[in-house]
This record gives C-alpha cells, structure tokens and sequence, in this order.
C-alpha cells in the first residue's frame, strides 16, 4: 500500500456510511503496525471531529494489538528465549504510549552498573551480592505489597521507572538483568509470592525443569533485599501446602509460564483498579499464551 492510499484512506475515517468506514478500517488493520505513524499524524493534524478522533483512537489501539500479537507468536515459537523481550509485550499491551526507548537506556544502564563488577573469579554468593549492592544500596529498589494492587508495581519495566514493586515485579527485574548477563538464576512461582534459584549452568540448560530442588544450589528473595535462603526454608513455606502441590511449585518455571503469572497479575490488579475493560483485553491479547501451560495457570494465583 502506497503513502497516498494510505492517508486517502485515512481522511475516510469520518465517513457517516458505516460500511464504508468498517472497510476501509479493516484495509488499514491487515497492513499492520507500518501504518501506526500515520494514524498518529492524522490525530494530531486532522480535524477535532469527535467520531474522526474516536475511530482513529481505536484504529491505533487494533493496529497496537495486531502489532503485540505478531510479536508474542514470535516469542513463544523462539521458547520465550528473552525475559526482557516478552515483558515489554505486556507492558506496551497495558499502556500503548510507553516510551520504549527510555526504559530500555535505564534496563542497559543497570547492567552495564553491575556488568563493571563481576568477574569470571566470582562465586555464586559473590556474583548475588553484587545484584544486591547495585539493585538495593545503589539504587535503593524496594519491595512494596498495596492493596488495592497497582498494576505499575508488577510490571518491570514500571519497577525500573519507580524503583518499587511488588514480589513479582521486582523479581522479575532482578531475574531479567541476571538473564542478560548470563548469571544462572530461575523464577520459581510460590504461591502468592515470587523468588528465584542459583542453579547450576546444565541444570539451567536444560530444556525442561521438573526435577524439584535437584542442581539449585539456594533461593534467593528480591523481595527481602535479595535474601539468600536455603532449601530448608523453602520447604518449611511449602509444607503448609496441599502435598501434591508443593512438588511442583518449588520448580524454576518455564519462561513462558512466569510471562503467565505476569499477565495475570497485571490483569488481576486492573481489576481491582476498577479497569476491568483493559483486564479482559489484556488477557484476550494474551490468549495463546495463556493457554500454552493451562496448569501452570491453575497453580500459581493471580496477586503476588
């Protein structure tokens, strides 16, 4: 589709005929997310017509989606390879005029402060207290549980803005920046809270983990200033737990199934902001995802 079809095409957004405008809305939605910087020219440029505004209004917010769902069949078909990669899906699905740019210069920021410390001489405990140092004393990162729930504080990239966030968030952001540098940590998906494992490097390697507390070398709580607890700990929380349960839930998880718990905790604490329209078009948006570890989902909660 050529630039003057394109705005042709655009200056029709008013027509009062409604088929001609569902038309010529569905022709701009098949081209997909190359026609998002005109859409935002025309709203900034094109007449102050309310229908005119509130069609372009939801174009933006179709093409937005279209854009995200592409992406999101990517990152599931690639593994979930990239923590990073799939958390900025849910983040640009929740707020769609988040600055990219600007978090990403803070998140390569972090890691280059913590990057600058380690070395190939390090020990596990030595490589943790470094994460600790520049996550709580430098940068003075907190961990906050508000009810109701703010959907800011379990997003990374809001905890990365703000500097606060509840278990998830901020374990999320710890684990992301342990990913990028190659440091062996897992999220393990507690009941209603969130912490992480040092394992070992074949144990992360493989493709699949369900051998319980097998090659974790010790937990770690970001939510308590990068607390390194002992399995011992971990199986005194789990032993209030239903039996069949807690094996499972000591496990690092799968990618995919943390980007789960995410989506859902996002989703959950729009809810209770009382935005229960973007909570269903969040989990509607994440729909294969969602269905990828059905009983993933059923196990680990929706608040953290």
């Amino acid at each position: 589709m050529s630039i003057s079809e394109i705005h042709a095409l655009l200056a029709l957004m008013d027509d009062p005929d409604e088929t001609v405008y569902h038309h010529v809305r569905d022709r701009l939605l098949s081209k997909g997310k190359d026609v998002l910087p005109f859409v935002t020219d025309a709203a900034a440029s094109g007449p102050e017509c309310a229908l005119f505004q509130g069609r372009l209004s939801k174009l933006q917010v179709g093409l937005q989606q279209s854009d995200i769902r592409a992406e999101l069949a990517d990152w599931m078909r690639e593994g979930g390879r990239n923590l990073w990669t799939g958390i900025q899906l849910v983040q640009r699905a929740v707020d769609p005029t988040w600055h990219i740019a600007d978090t990403n210069y803070a998140f390569e920021s972090l890691k280059k402060e913590i990057w600058l410390e380690l070395n190939e001489e390090l020990t596990a405990l030595e490589q943790v207290r470094i994460l600790n140092h520049i996550f709580f004393s430098v940068h003075q990162m907190e961990g906050v549980r508000r009810l109701p729930h703010v959907p800011i504080e379990a997003l990374p990239t809001g905890v990365l803005k703000e500097g606060k966030g509840n278990p998830l968030g901020l374990g999320l952001l710890y684990l992301a920046v342990a990913e990028e540098l190659g440091i062996p940590l897992r999220g393990i998906n507690l009941p209603s809270h969130f912490i992480l494992a040092y394992c070992d490097d074949a144990y992360v390697g493989e493709e699949t983990s369900r051998k319980g507390q097998s090659g974790i070398l010790f937990y770690i709580n970001p939510y308590s200033q990068g607390t390194v607890i002992g399995p011992d700990d971990v199986n005194e929380f789990l032993s209030h737990m239903d039996a069949e349960q807690s094996g499972k839930q000591w496990r690092p998880a799968h990618s995919m199934e943390i980007m789960q718990r995410l989506v859902k905790n996002v989703a959950y604490a729009l809810r209770e902001q009382a935005d229960g329209m973007r909570a269903d078009q969040l989990l509607q948006l994440f729909e294969p995802l969602l269905t990828t570890f059905e009983n993933a989902e059923e196990r680990t909660g929706d608040e953290c």
